[in-house]
């Protein structure tokens, strides 16, 4: 299958290495005040997606190649238009940049979005010290350097949990309320995770 690679720019924290996460984007999204810092990144993107509210006119005056898509309405926010415009485009991947830190509310919210969100598309969510992902139920081989962090996190009950190739491993674990796994280190370069039911967080540091 061809990739077809989506990036969405939040307004959240500015993340310092934008154009090489955006290196291998196909499509790249603003939710709504992500033009803001499109423009300040020399950024062009292809969609604008929001109420539009949140995007000083100057910029989004600079952007007349970009498709502007105004969607009102309060009961989703930006961060879940920009995402379910997205998923329209047949994405095989969707990268999320600038998404948390400005508010702690909105920083909830959208990892709140994230954890409900059950499309098969993967989801990888940077920031200024590395990668988020979120895992359904399978099994997954992660390549990463020996000494590296990496937490873990379930918002919900996970069950047959299982972490190879880390300091602190978990063999076949059930947890009824969630898990909580900071800073587990990996030994090896090889690491594994399995599970059977929950979804299960995974913050990978490289900064």
């Amino acid at each position: 299958m061809k990739k077809n690679i989506i990036a969405i720019i939040a307004d959240g924290e500015k993340v310092s290495n934008i154009g090489k996460i955006l290196k291998n984007a196909d499509i790249i999204i603003a939710a709504d005040g992500g033009a803001n810092l499109c423009r300040s990144q020399k950024i062009i993107p292809d969609y604008i997606i929001g109420d539009l509210d949140s995007i000083t006119l100057g910029n989004l005056k600079l952007f007349s190649k970009s498709k502007l898509i105004k969607i009102t309405g309060q009961n989703h926010t930006d961060m879940q238009k920009a995402l379910e415009y997205a998923l329209s485009l047949n994405p095989t991947k969707i990268i999320i940049i600038s998404v948390f830190c400005k508010r702690i509310d909105h920083s909830l919210a959208n990892i709140l979005i994230f954890q409900n969100y059950n499309e098969s598309i993967p989801l990888e969510i940077y920031d200024n010290f590395g990668v988020m992902n979120f895992y359904t139920p399978g099994k997954y081989t992660l390549t990463l350097q020996r000494e590296q962090t990496v937490s873990f996190f379930s918002l919900s009950p996970i069950k047959g949990l299982s972490l190879q190739g880390f300091r602190y491993p978990v063999n076949n674990a059930n947890y009824s309320r969630n898990f909580i796994g900071v800073s587990n280190v990996a030994i090896t370069e090889n690491c594994t995770i399995e599970f059977q039911k929950g979804k299960l967080i995974c913050c990978i540091i490289t900064a």
